[in-house]
C-alpha cells in the first residue's frame, strides 16, 4: 500500500469513526497515531500499525478493561510509586504517567515488539517519568525462553509469556529474567505503591521474586487463569493480611471474594484486586 492509498484509507476510517461506524467495518482500516481518551486520566497518544489488539480495543471498540482502568486511575492518583509488570504496549503505564508526573512509573516488558511500542508511546507523550525495563520479572536472575502464538494481523500479540511453547505457529526467543527482590527497588516505592501483574502464566515466579514489594502496603491488580498459581499465591496473601476482590468489567463492580480464583477467558473478567483496604474503602473509592 503506497502513501496515497494509506492516507485515503485513513480518511475513510476516520469518517466512519465520526459517523459511529461498526467495528467490523473499521478493523484493519487505520494506521498511525490516535488519542486514547476513554479513561479517567488526561488523554494520551498511542500508535497502531494494525498490529496490536490494544489499538482495536481503544480506537475502534472504545472499550478496554473499563472497571480495572477506573480502579487503576483512582489508585494511581494517590500512589507513591507504580510498577507495571507485563506492561505490553503500556496502557496502564501511560494512564498512570498521564495522571502523575511526580512519581516514577516502572514498566517491565520482555516482548521486544511490545517493548519497542512502549518506548514509542513514552517518547511521543514525553512521559519521562516512565522507566522502561526490557526483561521478564521472575524468581531468579536468568536467561529464559519467551514465546507466543503468532497471529496473522497482530504482530504485537498479547498472550506471550515465559516458557518454550511448542508448535509451528509459535515465535520463540530468549530473554533476560530478573528478580526484583534485593535490587533496592522496593525501598523507592513509598508507603502506598500500586502494582499491576499481567504475566500470562508466570504469576508464581513473579510473586516469588517480588516478596519485598508484597510486604509493603501495596494495591495490586493481578491477572491469572491458572489454578496452580492461585493455590501458590493465596497462602502468601493470607499471611500478609491482604484482601482479594474480583473485578467485573462489564458489570462495573468490584466484590470481595474469599481467595484468588482462576479467571475464565470467556467471561471477559480477567483481574483481581489484592489490597489491605477494606470492602468499604474500595466501595467509597469507586463511588
Amino acid at each position: 500500500m503506497n502513501l496515497a492509498e494509506l492516507e485515503a484509507k485513513n480518511a475513510a476510517t476516520l469518517k466512519l469513526l465520526k459517523g459511529g461506524g461498526k467495528v467490523d467495518e473499521l478493523q484493519n482500516a487505520y494506521f498511525g497515531y490516535y488519542t486514547a481518551d476513554i479513561f479517567e486520566c488526561p488523554p494520551f497518544v498511542m500508535f497502531t500499525n494494525n498490529d496490536c489488539p490494544r489499538g482495536w480495543n481503544i480506537l475502534f471498540e472504545r472499550y478496554f478493561e473499563p472497571e480495572s482502568m477506573k480502579l487503576w486511575c483512582r489508585l494511581a492518583s494517590t500512589a507513591t510509586g507504580v510498577l507495571d509488570i507485563g506492561a505490553h504496549v503500556g496502557v496502564y503505564s501511560l494512564a498512570a504517567a498521564a495522571l502523575r508526573r511526580d512519581i516514577k512509573i516502572h514498566a517491565f516488558e520482555p516482548n521486544p515488539n511490545a517493548y519497542t511500542r512502549l518506548r514509542m508511546h513514552k517518547i511521543v507523550n514525553a512521559f519521562d517519568n516512565i522507566v522502561e525495563h526490557w526483561f521478564a520479572v521472575g524468581d531468579s536472575d536468568n536467561i529464559v525462553h519467551f514465546s507466543w502464538v503468532k497471529k496473522a494481523t497482530l504482530q504485537i500479540s498479547s498472550g506471550g509469556g515465559v516458557g518454550n511453547r511448542k508448535g509451528d505457529n509459535v515465535e520463540r526467543i530468549v530473554v533476560e529474567q530478573r528478580k526484583l527482590d534485593g535490587t533496592g527497588l522496593a525501598q523507592t516505592l513509598g508507603a502506598q505503591p500500586l502494582v499491576k501483574i499481567d504475566v500470562e502464566g508466570g504469576e508464581i515466579s513473579t510473586v516469588q521474586g517480588t516478596q519485598e514489594i508484597f510486604a509493603l502496603n501495596a494495591d495490586i491488580i493481578l491477572e491469572t487463569f491458572h489454578q496452580p498459581a492461585c493455590d501458590a499465591i493465596n497462602p502468601v496473601l493470607k499471611a500478609l493480611g491482604y484482601n482479594v476482590f474480583k473485578i467485573f468489567e462489564r458489570a462495573g463492580k468490584i466484590e470481595q471474594v474469599d481467595a484468588l480464583h482462576p479467571c475464565v477467558i470467556s467471561s471477559g473478567d480477567f483481574n483481581h484486586l489484592i489490597s489491605r483496604r477494606s470492602a468499604d474503602e474500595i466501595s467509597r473509592l469507586m463511588a
